[in-house]
């Protein structure tokens, strides 16, 4: 070998060294940038799930402090623990440190009592026992150190599999979540982030935060895989960047000792690197591609004009490959080529014209060629098919979800973690009266002050701290239900419930009645003591009084009645002319006549008959639950005749919705038969009577009110008393007893009820009758049983 040879062999050992130098600096660069942006990702996933451990934290934090506060303002008024625990809900025991202290040793009272203990002296709030209860400690002044017991699970939220919420205090270790990861877990201390390895090629990132006012932490686990597709990508292009120049120097390093046979290598590489490239590219059902502006020509790779449905790749027509888009996508494709000229990139989504159609995503952006002079767009298409079918499905569901929100016929909203709304239905705009105030994005309390208008009443539920009883101006009462999301957002429910809070209301009003009763008869067992002697003496008395009276009204009833149906029997077959013809026409009128009085006489008798056994105590009612409009109904179509033939319009309002009556339906009918009687008798032909039935309180009301002559003041107060008339005073032109108002009255006591009388002399009168909607059963029992007695 000569020395020129020798020299040459020399130069080219260095100059392989060299390069081998060269390709190593590369690969350990490539690699440490590979494994910084590695740990950049770490950084970026620790920092998110640091964000979420606080968004935990900070919720206990709160939860904790409104407790606390609940339990020290209770506890200063001196409530008991009942009431301390009801304005706390989810604690399980509130009690003075004093009286946990004593319980027995190593029992849960007894080891909250340590824990609190300890708590108080380093000056927190709240903490986690050893038991893995969350004990919170609150020292007012007036009452003493007291402590509050809650099961740490009802405070930590529900997550998934692969994650963990830990709650950590020293050595005691509370979580929720995926069991498998509680070995995992185990050794972390307060306040530690970290990434650590776990089994199946996966990674354990955990997060802790301190909890504010504890000396606990709450700690977030997440499970993920060791390589992640973006991990994949990211070596894979680094593998590629590698092995590009790696190739090139390979071929400089062929090339000097066979030219031909590097030329020969260069292309077989390329090629191979195309060949991967091509792999990687189909293997992501994409592409690459290249175009200069101007050009008519676009670059396709194979895995390009696979998704064009174009065979084979290099240099095409840009008009064939628009040819490929679907018809009604073309334009908007022309015009972002055009438009890519001025912004410099490009980036836009259409449907192929290929059966079945696929939705292709194109990107990219403006480089320089190789040489510099030429300005080229390069990128890719992918093919987002199942991307888009995934976003119809899901837009589907949102139109479902919607739908049935809209459906629902209360109020609905939903609110994002920090409380602004997110969507509402239409139910929730009308109740409040928000029509013209909602809208995307605006706060909960924007909203809460702007239906105060729309709300009567608010009050909390006895049941959940976190419902509300609503009272709406439209005397509809609702119950709104707020619960969190998983995500730290708020939904907000509301159900009609006007018919049970009236169901309530009712049952009020009965127990206060059942009350006034029981009141009465403690009062009237202490007089009976005082009147039974007297009461016994009395009784004889009356006992023979109400026989001999009995024995009147049962000879009066026959010798009166007989007779007088007799008469009236015969002036009715005169009256009708039943046996032929009277001749003068006279006769038949005074038969009339006859037929007139005697049946005006019998109901004069009947109604002092009725009175009499009224005032004996021989008359009855017998109450049932009926509706209060059909006794009043009847009445007025039993005498709308007699008004009519007078010229008087009936009218009936009755109150839609009216509670059913306790009462006599027969007594009810005939007292309103009295008062429009009496009604039609002193109105005057063209005037209106109006027959009411209303609910007032605990009471039913009807009301006769007529449009005649009225009564004087002066003689109101002597009506409703027996055989009293106020025409008698003036003049006889109003036929009657003047028994009607002192019977519909009596019938009305014998209810529990009352009658009233207003009128206004020359305008009309206005007669009520307040009857209680329950109770007349009872006192009709009563009756019975004092008879009894």
């Amino acid at each position: 070998m000569t020395a020129a040879d020798k020299a040459s062999a020399r130069v080219a050992v260095r100059l392989k060294w060299t390069i081998l130098a060269i390709i190593v600096l590369m690969a350990g660069a490539l690699g440490l940038k590979a494994w910084e942006e590695r740990q950049s990702a770490h950084v970026a996933m620790l920092s998110a799930l640091q964000a979420q451990a606080a968004a935990i934290a900070g919720r206990m934090e709160g939860r904790a402090e409104t407790a606390e506060v609940a339990i020290r303002l209770v506890a200063e008024s001196g409530a008991s623990r009942s009431a301390i625990a009801a304005a706390t809900p989810g604690v399980d025991a509130v009690l003075s440190l004093k009286d946990a202290q004593q319980s027995p040793a190593g029992s849960r009272l007894q080891v909250a009592a340590v824990t609190a203990a300890s708590l108080l002296e380093q000056g927190y709030r709240f903490g986690v026992s050893s038991q893995g209860d969350i004990i919170l400690v609150s020292n007012p002044e007036q009452a003493g150190a007291m402590l509050a017991i809650a099961p740490a699970g009802t405070w930590l939220p529900a997550v998934g599999a692969g994650r963990r919420v830990t709650l950590v205090s020293g050595n005691t270790r509370v979580g929720s979540g995926d069991p498998a990861l509680e070995a995992a877990i185990a050794s972390l201390n307060p306040g530690q982030t970290r990434l650590t390895s776990a089994p199946d090629f996966n990674r354990l990132a955990t997060a802790c935060v301190p909890l504010d006012g504890s000396p606990a932490a709450v700690c977030e686990s997440v499970l993920h895989p060791l390589f992640t597709l973006d991990d994949l990508v990211r070596l894979l292009i680094f593998a590629l960047l590698l092995a590009a120049p790696v190739l090139a120097i390979v071929g400089l390093m062929n090339r000097l000792s066979r030219e031909d046979a590097v030329s020969l290598i260069e292309e077989t590489r390329e090629d191979e690197a195309d060949r991967i490239m091509g792999l990687v590219m189909r293997s992501a059902r994409a592409g690459y591609w290249e175009w200069a502006p101007g050009s008519s020509a676009v670059f396709l790779s194979d895995g390009a004009s696979d998704l064009f449905g174009m065979d084979g790749s290099g240099l095409i027509d840009v008009q064939d490959m628009l040819r490929q888009v679907h018809p009604e996508h073309q334009a908007r494709m022309i015009e972002t080529l055009e438009k890519a000229r001025d912004i410099g990139w490009i980036q836009t989504q259409f449907l192929s014209h290929s059966e079945p159609p696929l939705w292709i995503e194109m990107r990219g952006s403006m480089t320089q060629d190789p040489t510099g002079k030429t300005s080229i767009f390069g990128g890719i298409v992918l093919d987002i098919t199942d991307r888009k079918q995934s976003e119809d499905r899901v837009k589907a569901a949102e139109r479902r979800l919607r739908s049935a929100i809209e459906g629902f016929n209360g109020p609905f909203a939903l609110w994002d973690h920090r409380k602004r709304l997110l969507y509402w239905n239409r139910a929730f705009a009308l109740d409040f009266g928000l029509q013209d105030t909602l809208r995307p994005g605006i706060s909960y309390d924007t909203i809460m002050i702007a239906r105060t208008g729309a709300i009567r009443a608010e009050k909390q539920s006895s049941e959940d701290a976190r419902t509300m009883i609503v009272e709406l101006q439209t005397d509809r009462w609702l119950k709104l239900v707020e619960r969190p999301t998983a995500d730290g957002g708020l939904i907000t429910v509301g159900i009609d419930v006007t018919e049970n809070v009236h169901n309530e209301e009712e049952l009020k009003r009965q127990k206060q009645s059942m009350r006034k009763i029981n009141l009465e008869l403690e009062r009237s067992e202490g007089r009976a003591n005082e009147l039974a002697r007297g009461y016994a003496e009395e009784k004889a008395k009356a006992e023979h009084a109400a026989h001999t009276k009995s024995a009147f009204l049962a000879n009066m009833s026959h010798e009166l009645r007989t007779p007088l149906n007799a008469i009236n029997g015969f002036s009715e077959i005169l009256a009708h002319e039943l046996y032929g013809p009277l001749g003068d026409q006279r006769y038949k009128g005074y038969a009339h006549d006859i037929l007139t009085s005697g049946q005006h006489l019998l109901d004069m008798i009947n109604d002092i008959l009725d009175m009499a056994k009224i005032e004996a105590g021989k008359m009855t009612i017998n109450p049932q639950p009926i509706d209060p409009v059909d006794p009043v109904d009847a009445a007025v179509r039993m005498i709308r005749r007699k008004a009519e033939d007078k010229g008087i319009q009936i009218v009936l309002e009755a109150q839609p919705g009216l509670p059913d009556l306790d009462a006599d339906h027969r007594a009810i009918r005939q007292m309103v038969l009295n008062l429009l009687s009496n009604a039609i008798k002193f109105t005057d032909s063209g005037g209106t009577i109006t027959v009411t039935v209303e609910q007032s309180g605990a009471d039913i009301q009807i009301g006769v009110t007529d449009t005649g002559i009225g009564i004087p003041i002066e003689d109101l107060p002597r009506l409703a008393k027996p055989f009293e008339q106020v025409s008698g005073s003036r003049d006889r032109n109003y036929e009657g007893t003047g028994l009607g108002l002192a019977l519909t009255k009596s019938f009305a006591e014998m209810h529990g009820g009352q009658m009233s009388l207003s009128s206004i002399e020359g305008e009309g009168t206005t007669v009520s009758i307040l009857l209680p909607i329950s109770g007349a059963s009872e006192r009709v029992a009563e009756e019975d049983a004092r008879e009894v007695a």
